[in-house]
């Protein structure tokens, strides 16, 4: 990570006034195309979840706002960022789990995979990963693929450097005149993340979800 100066940029006095906030989160959510990834994973027999998070974590990645941190008080910026995501368990409980992002498709999927798998058949909860340190270099991300939502909410510390941690959601996908579609929704700190960047993160992430023939290999 490095440091960021805003102080010879016109970002300064937008970073100060929320960086004021209690709570300088708010959230956007978009519905999403995902038709061809839906008949992707069909036709490779593959995990949709694990697909659409390597997709939404390179489109997370392609946006240097969603890099952005709150660290000992101080911007900086992450070259990646991991994901770290819940996963329900055999007791019907969700367990967080993490590991280091890669760029490499097969490498990513293949990592992912054995960590959902383990976590699905714990049956404690490890107590160690709801407050690991260090872990600002994150993008915290669940989906709720039992029901179709309009919009989600997150629930939100008081801390200024977590609430700089962008949260990610996504519901059950639905047809619609034969086109499958999800609401996404992405929660992020306007202390490093206005909307403007955000926008391009959500068009970011439909334009690979356009080509996933192309993404996914």
């Amino acid at each position: 990570m490095k440091k960021i100066n805003f102080k010879d940029s016109n970002r300064q006095k937008t970073f100060d006034w929320f960086k004021s906030f209690s709570n300088s989160t708010y959230s956007m959510n978009v519905r999403m195309d995902v038709t061809k990834l839906v008949k992707y994973v069909k036709e490779n027999k593959h995990s949709f979840f694990i697909d659409l998070l390597y997709i939404v974590v390179n489109g997370l990645n392609s946006t240097e706002e969603m890099r952005m941190r709150l660290v000992n008080d101080e911007p900086v910026l992450f070259e990646t960022i991991n994901p770290a995501f819940t996963v329900m368990t055999k007791t019907n409980t969700f367990e967080n789990v993490r590991f280091e992002y890669v760029k490499d498709y097969s490498k990513f999927y293949e990592i992912a995979s054995q960590k959902v798998e383990s976590a699905k058949n714990q049956t404690e909860i490890k107590k160690e990963n709801y407050n690991p340190e260090n872990c600002y270099n994150e993008y915290y991300i669940t989906c709720v693929p039992w029901t179709d939502y309009v919009e989600v909410s997150h629930p939100i510390p008081d801390d200024k450097s977590s609430q700089c941690i962008p949260r990610i959601c996504w519901g059950k996908y639905t047809e619609n005149n034969g086109k499958f579609e999800l609401t996404l929704n992405i929660t992020v700190s306007h202390i490093f993340v206005d909307g403007y960047p955000l926008s391009m993160t959500f068009n970011k992430i439909q334009e690979m979800l356009n080509d996933v023939e192309n993404i996914l290999q």
